[in-house]
């Protein structure tokens, strides 16, 4: 499989194929907290959008987000041709922000609030915790994903 990105990338798909998953984990991160800081930017400056000068810094804007959204889109990507299966589920998008949803701007990540439900026991069910009785749990395999 092969991507071609619309915007400039500082690298590759065939890069980040190759990258660390928890690099890419770490990047994807990385750019949604920027995403979030430069919507929020953006609704900010939309108050003197008719300077032209903010003008443009609110269309450069618009490009970086997009820029950076395709970069999450292609790290994800990659870490499902590695064999992360659920690398495009919604445990890497960004929650909702009300006042970001209200606004008809830029891509909006709207949704659920981004969490996956845990597999963990319900409160006063220790079933999960401790090794059943007579077995150390040391040479039973544990099932699941291991990062």
């Amino acid at each position: 499989m092969d991507f071609t990105p619309c915007h400039p990338q500082p690298f590759t798909f065939q890069q980040a194929i190759s990258f660390d998953p928890e690099v890419s984990a770490d990047e994807i991160s990385r750019l949604q907290n920027s995403i979030s800081h430069l919507k929020r930017t953006q609704e900010e400056l939309q108050e003197y959008a008719k300077d032209p000068d903010i003008a443009q810094a609110i269309k450069e804007n618009n490009q970086t987000l997009a820029s950076q959204d395709e970069r999450i889109f292609m790290l994800k990507l990659a870490l499902t041709q590695r064999g992360a299966s659920n690398a495009t589920s919604a445990h890497y998008d960004l929650p909702p922000e009300p006042e970001l949803e209200s606004r008809n701007g830029h891509g909006g990540f709207t949704g659920d609030n981004g969490l996956e439900p845990l597999d963990a026991p319900l409160p006063g069910d220790n079933s999960g915790l401790w090794p059943s009785s007579g077995s150390t749990g040391e040479d039973e395999q544990e099932s699941g994903v291991h990062l």
